[in-house]
């Protein structure tokens, strides 16, 4: 006997459920069964560490051996993995039709419209029924084996640039030409500010290089570093 079906079956007399018609489901990508996901997870480091996982985007899920069901609006089928407890609700029209699509992504719980899944042997919990009345009319089970495709890759700082602040208040300035600063120091009550260095890196996320506080001094030409931290 095929292992998957095995498995299944193991299933399915581990979780009674009422009188229901079990029944096989199969994932769908591009309208053909699938029994494997691949998906792509690059590891930054350098400057600006990271992580980044690529979705699976248009997977659909067809119930295989149901009864026919007939027109219905309000049936739905939804699809939860018992690894992650992610699930995904989606329409469906009736036996031999894809549901409507859904996005698949590496996660440990649910996440929004995402269907999460784990690496290895996922699996996973179906069931069509009446959104209105809350009918079940067919339940099974399935699985799915993901695989991730690991990399690693440097990430710099996309540019680096000072923003300033007048000492105790909340508002920051960037500033790009001498008289744009001058004009900021003027306004400062205290004659006390705070010069900060930042990377910013792909995708606008921003990482302090340095902050200095800084005190001018009453001759021209000179300031006191009163304070730097990093």
């Amino acid at each position: 006997m095929i292992p998957e079906i095995i498995t299944i079956a193991m299933l399915l007399a581990s979780h009674q459920e009422q009188d229901l018609t079990p029944s096989f489901g199969q994932f769908l990508r591009n309208g053909y069964p699938i029994n494997e996901l691949i998906i792509s997870r690059v590891t930054f480091f350098g400057d600006c560490p990271g992580e980044k996982i690529s979705p699976i985007y248009k997977i659909g899920f067809l119930e295989k051996t149901s009864i026919n069901l007939g027109e219905d609006k309000y049936r739905r089928i939804k699809v939860e993995n018992m690894n992650t407890g992610g699930f995904t609700d989606r329409k469906y029209k009736n036996k031999g039709f894809s549901s409507e699509l859904f996005n698949v992504t590496l996660g440990s719980k649910h996440r929004g419209s995402f269907l999460t899944v784990q690496e290895g042997l996922n699996r996973f919990k179906w069931s069509v029924f009446n959104k209105k009345t809350k009918e079940i009319f067919v339940t099974g089970y399935s699985s799915l084996v993901v695989n991730i495709n690991n990399s690693s890759q440097k990430r710099s700082y996309n540019s680096v640039r000072e923003d300033i602040r007048c000492f105790g208040g909340e508002r920051i300035y960037s500033y790009y030409t001498q008289e744009k600063k001058d004009e900021i120091l003027s306004n400062c009550p205290k004659d006390i500010y705070v010069i900060e260095t930042k990377g910013v890196c792909p995708g606008g996320q921003e990482v302090t290089l340095t902050s200095e506080k800084i005190m001018p001094g009453k001759t021209s030409g000179e300031a006191q570093i009163i304070q730097n931290f990093y």
